[in-house]
């Protein structure tokens, strides 16, 4: 019953590891994916269909604005008027209460409103016009940091599963050389501290190995996030590291299609049309409006008959509001608008200069990783080209476990640097084509 019950638990795992669906994605597979799928730009969508019915909401305020009106009185306790008695054919010097109106009342109609000189709508319109610009340039920068973070995860995995194999051959090394100190011992021609050490180093090697891999398993989990990857899905990234294209670089900086200065630029150009939104709060306001209504009139509750009246009446005219006088309150607030825009300004001017030291920093990082990942690599075959050396020593009994222990970190160190090097150079290329406005350029294009 016990060895059923494990088949068929084998049979179950087995069965779901199958139905795993693998995907293979290179990095620019991988950024098409994202494109496509990320959450954050499926927001920025909803963003933008926002900023649209805000225009189309600004626009209807210059159409005409139609209301129907409707309404129904029951005057059941008119108000009595006091008027001289002798109307009536009273005492003269008295009075007599007389009740005007009739107890219900039926009134209906509808009027129209048309602005027709309104300067805050007309620039309440280019306020939500460049608002929606404004919401283009921010859906470009949710795609390029999305670009670049796919990248650079992407390629810290591609930096794992190089480390994993390298510590991997370590281990492997070191599991051999243990095998052959074990004989060594049981011929009494080795210490037994010297084999411990071997095995502390391999004890650290593996400790390294499920760091690597637990990182490499970690960024994948981010990647899947970013990309809304199915979690239990399996994804394989396809390119190797040696085999990443470098990533073409510009050999100029543009500052016209850096995203960050576009934003300001296009801040700066909201602060100005709210400049001119609060001016136009002294300029007068013109309006044409038209009325027309019906109303009937009856003290019985009969709305048809000799004893209800009815008429129409309606309106139609022209009406201007002229301001003159707040307590200088508009002035106050162009005066914030205008040091609102003073300030942005001045941003701005921040911005270019950290903007041109990002590009030469990233420009002479990249420079210098070039060429440190020439050196790790030429030293990274020197360091495994001398422990091969030392290993041949240490065998034939010349060398000391000293010095193959210390090869052996020469060696390690060597692949580290070479790894570090290589994740440096690619993080400083996506700094540079996001600073050159390149990438910005690319994504429009395309």
């Amino acid at each position: 019953m016990k060895k059923l019950i494990l088949l068929l638990s084998l049979i179950i795992t087995t069965g779901s590891f199958a139905q795993q669906n693998v995907n293979a994605l290179t990095i620019r597979e991988a950024v098409e994916y994202a494109l496509e799928n990320n959450l954050n730009l499926s927001k920025t969508e909803i963003d933008k269909k926002i900023v649209q019915a805000q225009i189309a909401e600004i626009k209807g305020k210059g159409l005409p604005q139609i209301n129907l009106n409707g309404r129904f009185t029951d005057n059941f306790s008119l108000v009595e008027q006091q008027l001289p008695a002798e109307i009536v054919g009273g005492t003269p010097g008295t009075t007599v209460g007389v009740q005007f109106g009739n107890r219900y009342q039926v009134t209906s109609g509808f009027d129209v409103q048309q602005e027709l000189i309104n300067f805050k709508l007309f620039n309440s319109l280019k306020s939500v016009k460049a608002l929606e610009e404004l919401n283009t340039l921010q859906t470009l920068q949710s795609k390029e940091d999305l670009i670049i973070n796919v990248v650079q995860v992407y390629t810290q995995i591609q930096i794992a599963e190089r480390q994993i194999e390298l510590l991997d051959e370590n281990n492997t090394r070191t599991s051999n050389l243990i095998s052959l100190s074990e004989l060594k011992l049981k011929e009494g021609i080795m210490k037994k501290l010297d084999v411990n050490q071997l095995k502390v180093n391999q004890s650290n090697l593996s400790t390294d190995i499920e760091n690597a891999i637990y990182s490499k398993n970690e960024s994948i989990r981010v990647l899947k996030i970013l990309l809304n990857f199915p979690a239990n899905e399996t994804l394989v990234l396809t390119e190797k590291l040696e085999d990443a294209n470098k990533i073409m670089i510009q050999d100029n900086l543009t500052l016209e299609t850096n995203l960050e200065l576009m934003q300001t630029n296009q801040q700066i150009e909201l602060s100005k049309i709210d400049e001119k939104l609060v001016k136009a709060e002294f300029y007068p306001k013109l309006n044409a409006f038209f009325t027309y209504n019906y109303q009937g009139n009856t003290n019985e509750f009969k709305f048809s008959g000799p004893n209800y009246a009815d008429q129409f009446n309606g309106t139609w005219g022209l009406a201007a509001s002229i301001p003159i006088f707040d307590g200088f309150q508009k002035r106050k607030r162009v005066l914030q608008k205008e040091l609102a825009t003073e300030k942005l300004e001045t941003d701005k001017k921040t911005l270019e200069l950290n903007i041109q030291k990002e590009y030469q920093d990233a420009k002479e990082q990249i420079a210098v990783s070039e060429i440190q990942v020439k050196n790790q690599k030429e030293n990274m075959s020197l360091a495994n080209e001398n422990y091969d050396g030392i290993k041949l020593s240490f065998t034939e009994g010349i060398a000391a476990i000293t010095e193959l222990l210390d090869s052996e970190f020469a060696l390690r160190q060597a692949q580290s640097n070479y790894l570090n090097a290589q994740l440096q150079l690619r993080v400083s290329e996506l700094q540079l084509i996001k600073a050159s406005g390149q990438l910005s350029k690319l994504i429009t294009q395309n």
